[in-house]
């Protein structure tokens, strides 16, 4: 297999009078609606955890040459009683009969302006998950609903939904802290189930990795393979986050109920986003915080994503000297990332066979998303 080599790369969405309005984009998220109309919705606010925070969303009919603006999900973000709420990192899956749908967190009215951390503890500011539908494409999208999930968690979700052969659908989850919780973080992830096209969830089952005592496994963007299967490359942390490991990679069977063990894959990343290339190929797009060349990469794999070939591996955003926002780093993760300057990679294989690669960054002050087409041939 050939190395990934870039076709063409550019913005996605970036302020264009920084002068007079605050705007940064964040977590782009990609799906091939059809043959060269490409959807991206993402975050778009005044800060990364900002109160403000709206989706918004782009199309490209070019294969993504190319992207055009076409405004935020919901006009407002006042639910029917009239609450606030902003909202965080969209996930967006394509369903086997077209069916687009969106994952995303938001925060709940009564703590919009609290810290997405709490500097004491680590722990999350309370929040919840939603859901919402469009069947035309991504043109309109149903009201937000919430996730009906387990009371008194906090969770959180870096995929969207997956839909089984048996018609069901399944979500992966993360358990966080509570807020007050002074326990050292240890992120545990499971699955659960729906019957009725997300309006109830049950079946919980907690993933092997959820009982390591020495490890802890997040920002899993779970993708279905093309047999039918289902895998993720994970962040791998010591618990209480303070020690990386390479990322791993989990897979499950196409009922979404056996699940493996996380496996070392030598890739030296944190979040990142895999996909599948058919005949064993895979590609992965993931960010490099550590060593002298921060970045976002992209790399091949030709044996179902166990080795990756990191000698030929593309770096599409070079990040040195523009890893972090402000002079003052907080050194306990997760408040560590208040002031990064880039992440949230993502990946979209194209009819053809070529990739989209997706990420946000931040250039002269603006934080902004942007994009790489690479192909493989």
């Amino acid at each position: 297999m050939t190395a990934p080599q870039i076709v063409h790369d550019g913005i996605l969405y970036r302020n264009p009078a920084p002068g007079h309005v605050a705007i940064c984009a964040f977590y782009p998220s990609l799906v091939s609606v059809d043959p060269n109309n490409i959807l991206c919705v993402y975050r778009r606010g005044q800060a990364i955890y900002s109160s403000d925070g709206q989706i918004a969303k782009l199309r490209s009919a070019d294969g993504g040459a190319t992207w055009k603006s076409e405004g935020v999900l919901w006009e407002s973000n006042n639910d029917n009683g009239g609450a606030l709420f902003s909202y965080m990192a969209p996930f967006i899956s394509k369903l086997s009969d077209g069916t687009l749908v969106i994952i995303v967190k938001r925060s709940l009215a009564e703590v919009i302006d609290m810290e997405m951390f709490n500097p004491a503890t680590g722990g999350n500011k309370p929040s919840e998950l939603v859901l919402t539908v469009s069947r035309d494409g991504g043109r309109t999208w149903s009201p937000p609903r919430v996730l009906n999930l387990p009371d008194g968690d906090v969770l959180s979700s870096h995929t969207s939904v997956i839909d089984l052969e048996d018609g069901r659908w399944m979500m992966c989850f993360e358990k966080w802290k509570r807020w007050d919780d002074a326990s050292p973080l240890h992120i545990r992830g499971f699955a659960m189930f729906s019957r009725d096209q997300g309006a109830t969830w049950g079946e919980r089952l907690d993933f092997p990795s959820a009982s390591d005592t020495q490890r802890m496994y997040s920002h899993s963007q779970y993708r279905k393979r093309r047999d039918g299967g289902i895998w993720a490359l994970q962040w791998t942390q010591s618990i209480g986050g303070n020690e990386n490991h390479d990322l791993h990679l989990v897979t499950a069977d196409k009922a979404g109920k056996r699940w493996s063990s996380p496996v070392p894959t030598g890739l030296r990343g944190q979040t990142s986003c895999i996909a599948d290339l058919g005949d064993g190929r895979a590609i992965a797009t993931y960010v490099a915080r550590e060593g002298m060349r921060p970045g976002v990469m992209v790399v091949a794999s030709h044996d179902c994503g166990r080795t990756w070939d990191t000698d030929r591996q593309a770096m599409v955003w070079d990040a040195v000297g523009q890893e972090f926002l402000g002079v003052v780093h907080k050194p306990s993760y997760p408040s560590s990332y208040d002031n990064i300057a880039f992440g949230k990679p993502d990946t979209v294989v194209l009819p053809d066979g070529d990739v989209i690669a997706s990420w946000w960054c931040t250039q002269a002050c603006v934080t902004h998303i942007r994009y790489a087409r690479l192909t493989l041939k």
